[in-house]
């Protein structure tokens, strides 16, 4: 490698005999960063505007900024033309390009331009908040992934000293701590986790004004159980994992979760891999999706489950363990990450069901994305794998997810139809628990197909009744955002702002929030403050959201959010 270039924690250019090379000034490294990470060359005026707005020659401050840049580059080809092109050295490696290397050492990085302050203007500085953001973002994402895997390998060292490091960086996010706990198990460290548990719990009573969530306390579990005499052991796991499935299926969580956790307790006594993976996949996938806040303690599982998958040679366990992990990281907007573990799983999936599966996750993971027509093409095909394989609950979730993937292609028309299709499967199956998410989109669609407010708002008021029946976050923030929609086409401005409040505080109750969801709603929240005259809580909202939207990768919201900002 020719040339290394620092910008992550603080930046250096350190040439091939590992000499660092002296760069003058906060403004040379915001340059530099500026045009090295930019999507596209930049020109020379809007540099100059960015970067020095208050000097009298910014065009002049430029030049003379670039100049000493290519000296300390050791390139007189570098950073030149208009607009500028950064043109390096062949072999030159700047790490933000590398986070996702296989080798890149996530616990020796810091964030973008640590300590880096430069005197610019209001674009340059949101322009730095954003990327600090992605890049965060990412180098969280990193910690979250090694950690699992660390975990899931039994590297109880690694996996500690990577879930400390993941605590130091988000001390207030649960799930850091949660890695945290299990690593502490994993190292056989059970008095530290049950520490760890009741210091975090101190923390965010105090720090934040409410405890962690049941998810915490979880991970520092200690379960043995024995199976009865005369019965085979393996014969016990078998039926725990089927009654579990029953309960989950039957709307019985708690006994069902509870059957799952004993079953894979107990297939940790066997030396067969095929049963480990069986009850780490169906236990991680019911946290992820039947227990609210439960999705961290459900990847690591999830993890496990991919190595003993991998061992015993079951491509369908792992491909359902990856297709879970791409959700969970879905969700979250932590998108690259997703993608891969989509990619992996359909790399290795084979029948109509799993792939119907996989596509639809796909489909959700681009579509918030914002590469829309792509994941309505992932949509498309999931819904010709379910069909096939006769799998009508795979064609309820990628009909109702499609239909917000329509709707952010304002193709109002076909989501409507798809939105019929998936309430009228809801029915069919009685699978009341999904019925308000395509309620409150249907109601979306109509109103800003110019229906009547009053009628929609009946059916919003019973989706949201079920919502709260059912005690799903996500649900009631989706009805209740279509709730303040309604507000707002019948001209009510207040009452719209007061659903919109109402709706982010539901959608950030549980630490695996729905982001896409939470950066739609924040939008709308600084829509309305901003015409109701609230213009600071305008800027506050679309701040957040703006924050929120540069770490889900959803670049369309980060330009709609800097609109609102003072």
């Amino acid at each position: 490698m020719v040339m290394t270039i620092k910008l992550m924690g603080a930046p250096a250019i350190i040439d091939a005999s590992g000499q660092q090379q002296l760069v003058r000034g906060h403004q040379a490294w915001a340059l530099l960063a500026r045009v090295l990470l930019s999507a596209r060359p930049l020109s020379r005026r809007v540099l100059a505007a960015e970067l020095f707005p208050e000097t009298v020659d910014p065009l002049g401050s430029l030049r003379w900024t670039l100049a000493s840049l290519r000296k300390s580059l050791n390139c007189s080809d570098a950073l030149c033309g208009d607009p500028i092109q950064a043109q390096l050295p062949k072999g030159t490696g700047i790490d933000v390009h590398r986070l996702g290397d296989a080798d890149f050492d996530v616990e020796e990085t810091g964030a973008l331009l640590e300590g880096v302050e430069p005197q610019c203007g209001p674009e340059f500085s949101t322009w730095m908040l954003v990327e600090r953001e992605r890049t965060g973002s990412l180098i969280a994402a990193r910690i979250r992934q090694d950690t699992q895997q660390a975990i899931a390998v039994g590297d109880a060292q690694r996996a500690t000293r990577l879930a400390e490091l993941g605590v130091r960086r988000e001390p207030f996010d649960e799930g850091s701590h949660i890695r945290l706990v299990k690593a502490l198990v994993l190292a056989g460290r059970f008095d530290a986790a049950a520490a760890h548990v009741d210091t975090t719990q101190s923390l965010f009573t105090a720090e934040l004004g409410h405890p962690p969530s049941a998810a915490l306390r979880s991970a520092a579990r200690r379960t043995l159980s024995s199976a009865p005499s005369g019965v085979s052991p393996r014969a016990v796991v078998d039926s725990l994992l089927e009654s579990g499935l029953a309960a989950l299926s039957a709307g019985v969580v708690d006994a069902g979760i509870d059957c799952l956790r004993r079953a894979a307790t107990d297939a940790e006594q066997f030396a067969d891999a095929n049963l480990q993976a069986r009850t780490l996949v169906e236990l991680g996938s019911a946290l992820v999706h039947a227990v609210r806040g439960y999705d961290d303690e459900g990847a690591i599982l999830l993890r496990q489950s991919i190595e003993w998958a991998q061992c015993c040679g079951d491509a369908r366990i792992a491909a359902s363990a990856y297709r879970e992990l791409g959700y969970v990281e879905a969700l979250a907007g932590r998108r690259p990450t997703a993608a891969e573990h989509l990619t992996k799983a359909l790399d290795i999936a084979k029948d109509d069901d799993e792939l119907a599966g996989i596509h639809g996750v796909v489909g959700f993971n681009l579509v918030d994305w914002g590469r829309v027509d792509e994941g309505l093409g992932h949509y498309r095909v999931s819904l010709e794998h379910a069909q096939r394989a006769g799998n009508r609950r795979r064609q309820v979730w990628s009909l109702g997810l499609g239909g917000w993937g329509l709707m952010a292609a304002d193709q109002l028309s076909e989501a409507d139809r798809w939105l019929t299709d998936c309430l009228k499967l809801v029915d069919e199956l009685r699978w009341t628990s999904f019925r308000p998410w395509p309620c409150a989109l249907f109601g979306e669609s109509r109103l800003r197909q110019q229906d009547e407010p009053a009628a929609i708002q009946l059916e919003l008021e019973r989706a949201f009744a079920l919502s709260c029946q059912l005690a799903d976050p996500c649900w009631e923030a989706a009805v209740a955002r279509a709730m303040g929609l309604c507000c707002e086409a019948r001209g009510d401005d207040e009452q719209a702002l007061a659903w919109f409040t109402q709706a982010r505080g539901r959608c950030a109750r549980e630490t695996d929030t729905y982001v896409a969801l939470l950066v739609e709603i924040l939008s709308d929240q600084a829509r309305c403050s901003a015409k109701l005259g609230h213009a600071a809580q305008a800027s506050a909202c679309a701040r957040e959201g703006l924050s929120l939207a540069a770490r889900a990768h959803m670049d369309a919201h980060v330009h709609r959010a800097v609109h609102f900002i003072r």
